[in-house]
């Protein structure tokens, strides 16, 4: 019968237990030593000390430890430190698991709970040292992989049943924390795992592409270890969250977030979306486009949405964290402001990737404030967070910036309306005010701000250049299509290699087309759209209610604010806010009306008082506002942006009978208006802000934009005046209601106290002005069109020996101007057929009216005469929308409307002595116009007029009764010549050279001019002509004495004139 094995006493088992867990043996005999490492110094150790056993136990377990770690062996083995202890602690959590199991039931409870405490302490000692050689890798001498290698690689595991795998998230991950969250080490073990994460990220392509399932299981990871409260603790405090030292571009790669952040499926963020995903894309069908789409989309979704859980763990972690998550954020937006400039150096800047899913992350950490019916928190948004949060030190409450990138970003940002040296001075003023301000601004105004401007940098960034993609692509479909159907135009030494350039061109031309359809799943992506949209619906509200007369709003109705008539008087908090905030809104909202409408309408959503909506009730009232009351914006592109968007949503076909013409050109039957333009023009028409203040408004900004400060301004002023008038063009189509107020608005008095605006006096020159402006923008636009056409009409005449490339150079830049320049006048001289109709007492004023007719006469000529078959190019009206026989029709229009009374083109009652005076004042300038004037000049126009049908027949016979009056309207020019060649100096205006009728002194240079001289001149430029003196009608001084000599010395000389002609004629 065999022996039975003595019982191990709990030293023995220890010692076994020990052995067994760490792989090692004090005992040269033991017979399992040939799988332990025998630590012979140790076992030294123990022996010479008194009383000391030679085991392992709780009191020796570290020293064994140790000295196994620093055997050289441990180096020759290829086994790391780290995988070591990950393998004894897999077993000492082994052998816990049994004990605590079915096997361990069997012992006495007390020997049971001793045997499970030493194990505890092990694997509690083992977790200890893992700590620490994932902080100090060379603590130890070793070979093989590091612990942040060996441990991602076990989280990083495919199979999810694996048991090591599971071992370490649900076990060993948890031991970690609450090791090292006690005495703060926890943020170096997390920063070291988070960075072997994001180095995988970076250079292996199966983690970083979102073709491959490699990256869904590294941001599952990132979720699994920040569910951990302790872990998004840690994080935000490890060393390379967020270091002042990684700006710009390194943002995405150094730090810890960086990136994940970076994982996206736009194109520039990964190559294989165009070389693989999208290669073939514009071969496809618009089906197939759209299923790649919504794959990617769907895909985009799901990182956008892991991260956000991540962020969103992290702000949560507390008033600190969520500093820092904000100092991140900013400092990232800051260090990379250059992706909003129009000139980009990419490899400088983060990404389109990282840049988009920053702000997808604060777009939807927003939400629970956005997405409130009631804007109730719309109140903590505190306007001032620029300077008391972004711009002030730690010590003042904004953020802990050591390197100041956030504090100069946003100091340097441009403002509303107001300068550097304003800027800095109100930061002065705040920062002694600090100690007695009582509030704060808190998280909701943190993270609307912070959104804003990572939108700013991103997605609208994103879009301005998709749509440099789009006139790149234009541009170069155009190049190839011109040169395929003329290689005569290629210089002569390029044309022998002419078809390897058009196969590299269109190869070129594929690839921008592959990146655009990329770009399409993304900037046109409905779903991401429509919660940016509400974004701005919250910034539309949020920018209204700074300037509600009230300051209540959107939970009571909108106070259209008081006008200000200096820039001083606005609210010093008004003026700092970052321009971007209105900027961004608009330029969103013009990419979604041309390229996306349905998003606009989509939002239906009701907010505030009375239910209002985005698109029917908040953007009106918001483009309306700045439009109206210009001062409380100082950018005048700015305020174009807004004409922009007023124009994407209203122009339409206006069918305004016999004067009408669609600058579009084609058949307008065929054309097709998207149902937003219908249902914006429907919510302006229910608008009692717009039907007050839209059509003054436009007609302001329509002077007010001749001086933009840019070196461009120029060429500007005709961009933004033609989206003026097509959109003025909808309006008086569309209803009686904006005629009435135009007419309204140019028939105010001088003395009248019924200003639509709520200042007569500055409406007054506002018409004086436009009317001014429009007849400048008249002739220069007529003559530019007729040039250029008369120019492309030699040049495509020439024969085709004598082209050559230059010809060919100068006919595609005429061809380019000729585009602009026509339909600019096309709608230019529609509104002053229109407004002349309107409002024909303005455009009859004296000093207006001579260039007025001058010009008339002088297109008129041109159109009839000879010189028109210069005019004529091939497919004209296609090419360049130029319709000449509408153009004529048009000015003809004008005569009749400046040059005969109501009654007689009404037979309304008979016009005030001023009106008829208007009207002779008119035919007279006609008549004096001995330049283009004569005679037969209306009968050559009503010939082709009646030829066309392009006038009707009682149009024809106001026109000929116009061409009566100035047969009969006798002008004398040899009696003006004979005045002007007798009259002394000072009886002769200085800049015309004509005798003065109404002679005033310009204080700034005491130089005497006549009125109407003078107030045409400074209705272009108020300037006094002989010092540049800024001068304004009102300063004018009347000289009653001089004009009293001037009339009585005139008299004179006419009745020594007439007695001069009497004796000729008697002879």
């Amino acid at each position: 019968m065999a022996t039975p094995k003595p019982e191990k006493t709990f030293e023995q088992w220890q010692d076994d237990a020990l052995s067994t867990v760490l792989s090692v043996t004090l005992d040269n005999t033991n017979p399992k030593r040939g799988r332990r490492c025998y630590l012979e110094d140790v076992a030294n150790e123990l022996k010479t000390e008194e009383g000391a056993q030679v085991l392992i136990t709780r009191s020796t377990l570290e020293r064994v430890l140790v000295a196994r770690l620093e055997e050289d062996r441990v180096v020759s083995s290829g086994i790391s430190v780290f995988e070591y202890l990950l393998s004894s602690w897999q077993s000492a959590q082994g052998v816990v698991a049994n004990l605590s199991g079915a096997k361990g039931k069997a012992l006495d409870p007390v020997v049971r709970a001793a045997r499970i405490q030493v194990l505890e302490e092990t694997r509690a000692l083992l977790v200890s040292y893992m700590g620490l050689a994932l902080q100090i890798p060379d603590m130890f001498p070793q070979s093989g992989r590091l612990g942040r290698s060996v441990i991602v690689d076990q989280m990083l595991v495919a199979e999810p049943d694996d048991a090591l795998h599971q071992l370490v998230m649900d076990s060993w991950l948890p031991q970690i924390i609450k090791r090292f969250e006690e005495d703060d080490g926890l943020p170096e073990i997390v920063s070291v795992i988070v960075s072997e994460l994001a180095v995988r990220t970076i250079i292996k392509p199966e983690f970083h592409s979102l073709l491959k399932p490699g990256f869904r299981r590294m941001l599952e990871v990132l979720e699994a270890l920040t569910s951990h409260a302790a872990v998004s603790k840690a994080l935000v405090h490890a060393p390379n969250f967020d270091q002042s030292e990684i700006t710009g571009r390194m943002v995405q790669i150094r730090s810890a977030m960086g990136p994940f952040l970076a994982l996206s499926g736009l194109p520039d963020s990964d190559e294989s979306i165009i070389r693989e995903y999208y290669a073939d894309a514009p071969q496809r069908s618009s089906e197939d486009r759209k299923a790649l789409h919504s794959s990617l989309r769907s895909t985009t979704q799901f990182v956008q949405s892991a991260l956000f859980t991540i962020f969103d763990r992290l702000v949560r972690s507390g008033a600190d964290e969520r500093a820092l998550t904000l100092r991140y954020t900013l400092r990232a937006l800051a260090t990379n402001a250059h992706r909003a400039a129009m000139q980009m150096d990419a490899s400088k800047v983060v990404n389109d990737g990282f840049a988009d899913n920053l702000a997808a992350v604060w777009l939807k950490l927003s939400e629970p404030f956005t997405q409130d019916p009631g804007l109730k928190k719309i109140g903590r948004v505190d306007p001032d967070w620029v300077t008391l949060r972004a711009m002030l030190g730690v010590e003042d409450g904004g953020l802990n910036d050591a390197n100041s990138e956030i504090a100069t970003y946003w100091r340097e940002l441009t403002r509303v309306n107001a300068d550097k040296q304003l800027v800095d001075a109100y930061l002065e003023k705040k920062v002694s005010e600090t100690s007695s301000i009582s509030t704060r601004p808190g998280f909701v105004a943190d993270c609307f701000f912070a959104t804003a401007n990572a939108l700013h940098i991103g997605l609208i960034a994103t879009i301005g250049r998709y749509k440099n993609l789009l006139k790149t692509i234009g541009r170069m479909r155009n190049e190839i299509k011109r040169f395929e159907a003329s290689p005569e135009l290629l210089p002569p030494q390029q044309r022998a290699a002419f078809p390897i350039m058009m196969q590299r061109w269109k190869k070129q031309l594929h690839d921008m087309e592959c990146e655009k359809i990329a770009l399409d799943a993304h900037v046109l992506d409905p779903r991401r759209l429509c919660s940016i949209l509400v974004f701005y619906r919250f910034a539309m509200c949020f920018l209204l209610r700074q300037v509600d007369g009230r300051e209540v709003f959107p939970q009571q109705p909108f106070a259209m604010p008081q006008e200000e008539g200096d820039d001083s008087a606005l609210p010093d908090v008004w003026r700092m806010l970052p321009e971007f905030l209105i900027e961004d809104v608009v330029d969103f909202v013009v990419f979604a009306a041309v390229y996306i409408p349905e998003v606009l309408m989509e939002s239906t959503a009701q907010v505030g008082h009375d239910g209002l909506r985005t698109f029917d009730d908040i953007l009106p009232m918001f483009i309306i506002t700045f439009l109206a009351r210009p001062s409380l914006i100082s950018n005048p592109h700015l305020k174009s942006h807004l004409v922009d968007v007023l124009h994407m949503l209203t122009y339409r076909d206006p069918r305004e009978g016999d004067d009408y013409v669609d600058t579009l050109g084609g058949n307008l039957t065929n054309l097709q208006y998207h149902p937003s333009v219908d249902r914006f023009q429907a919510n302006l028409d229910a608008n009692p802000i717009a039907r007050a203040y839209m059509v003054p408004a436009l007609l302001r900004f329509y002077v007010d934009v001749e001086r933009t400060g840019a070196s461009s301004q120029f060429y500007d002023k005709f961009n933004v005046r033609y989206y003026i008038a097509r959109t003025l063009r909808s309006l008086w189509a569309r209803g009686r209601e904006y005629v009435k107020t135009t007419q309204k608005f140019f028939s105010q008095q001088p003395n009248s106290n019924k200003a639509t605006t709520g200042n007569t006096s500055r409406d007054r020159r506002v018409i004086e002005q436009f009317v001014a402006r429009l007849m400048t923008d008249t002739t220069y636009l007529l003559d530019e069109s007729l040039s250029k056409l008369a120019l492309i009409h030699e040049l495509e005449h020439k024969a085709p020996s004598d082209r050559d490339q230059d010809v060919g150079d100068r006919l595609q830049e005429a061809e380019r101007m000729a585009n602009t320049y026509v339909s600019l006048a096309h709608e230019t001289v529609h509104m002053l057929a229109f407004l002349s109709r309107l409002s024909p007492r303005s455009f009859q004023a004296i000093e207006v009216v001579n260039r007025l007719a001058a010009m008339l006469n002088y297109n008129l000529k041109l159109l009839t005469g000879p010189k028109c078959s210069g005019l004529r190019v091939r497919d004209m009206k296609e090419r360049f929308a130029f319709n000449p026989r509408v153009l004529l029709s048009e000015l003809s229009s004008v005569y009749i409307h400046l040059g005969l009374t109501s009654s007689e083109t009404d037979n309304a009652q008979m016009e005030s002595d001023e009106d008829q005076q208007a009207v002779t004042r008119f035919v007279t300038a006609v008549v004096e116009d001995d330049r283009s004037y004569s005679p037969d000049l209306f009968a050559d126009a009503y010939l082709i007029l009646e030829r066309w049908s392009l006038k009707s027949t009682e149009s024809l016979e106001k026109l000929t009764l116009f061409a009566n009056k100035c047969k009969g309207a006798k002008v004398d020019s040899r009696l003006i010549e004979f005045l002007e060649n007798n009259a002394p100096d000072q009886y002769l205006d200085p800049l015309l050279a004509s005798l003065i009728t109404d002679p005033v002194r310009l204080p700034t240079s005491d130089t005497i001019m006549d009125l109407a001289v003078i107030k045409g001149q400074l209705l272009s430029d108020p300037r006094d002509p002989f010092n540049r003196a800024m001068l304004t009608v009102d300063m004018l001084e009347p000289v009653p004495e001089l004009k009293q000599e001037i009339a009585a010395w005139r008299e004179k000389m006419v009745e020594e004139y007439a007695a001069v002609q009497n004796g000729n004629n008697a002879e």
